[in-house]
């Protein structure tokens, strides 16, 4: 009889400490899993900083905008430029300064009715309204318009912020199979030579 309680005691004893390592191995299971948790939070938290500059140096370049109905699109663009909105229009109305950053012929006096021309006459229209370092509005079409189709309404609007002028392009009524041709014409003839030109 002692015998066997000594028996039963030993095997009451193996089950409770192969319990406590059952428990110990859930425990360290817990463990790991928390661990593992925290880390992915981390690397989660670590992948949204990386992404905040390239956000930042997005809001540096020109902002685009298409909208496009029937024949005709409209393109819409935020650039910011190092200078005055003074500097902005006249370099955008002025013969010599627009010959200058452009690299090609402009004529055409800068008064309201008054017609222009740019680029060797490829680009065409007439100023409709004129607001000295603020705003600008004109009829534009190219060489490249289909002859019945009408003239486009080009508007720039200059805002004076902290660190140079906020320019607001918006082109209307242009060919909607030629919006494209423009929307990166403007990029490559004006906003890159205006901030190389501002840079100087």
């Amino acid at each position: 009889m002692a015998s066997r309680k000594k028996t039963a005691k030993k095997a009451t004893a193996k089950k409770a400490t192969a319990k406590k390592a059952t428990a110990k191995k859930a425990t360290a299971k817990k463990a790991t899993a928390k661990k593992a948790t925290a880390k992915k939070a981390t690397a989660k938290k670590a992948t949204a900083k990386k992404a905040t500059p390239k956000q930042a140096t997005a809001k540096k370049t020109a902002k685009v905008a298409t909208t496009t109905t029937t024949g005709t699109a409209t393109l819409v663009q935020h650039v910011h430029l190092p200078t005055t909105p003074d500097e902005v229009y006249r370099a955008l109305t002025d013969p010599t300064l627009h010959s200058a950053f452009t690299g090609d012929r402009y004529q055409g006096a800068a008064v309201e009715g008054g017609s222009f021309s740019a680029f060797s006459g490829y680009a065409t229209g007439v100023h409709e309204k004129l607001e000295p370092s603020h705003l600008i509005v004109q009829s534009w079409r190219t060489t490249e318009f289909p002859d019945d189709a009408p003239s486009s309404r080009l508007e720039f609007v200059l805002d004076e912020v902290p660190d140079g002028t906020e320019v607001t392009m918006t082109h209307s009524e242009l060919p909607s199979d030629q919006a494209e041709n423009y929307r990166q014409g403007w990029i490559d003839s004006y906003w890159t030579p205006l901030r190389a030109h501002f840079a100087k």
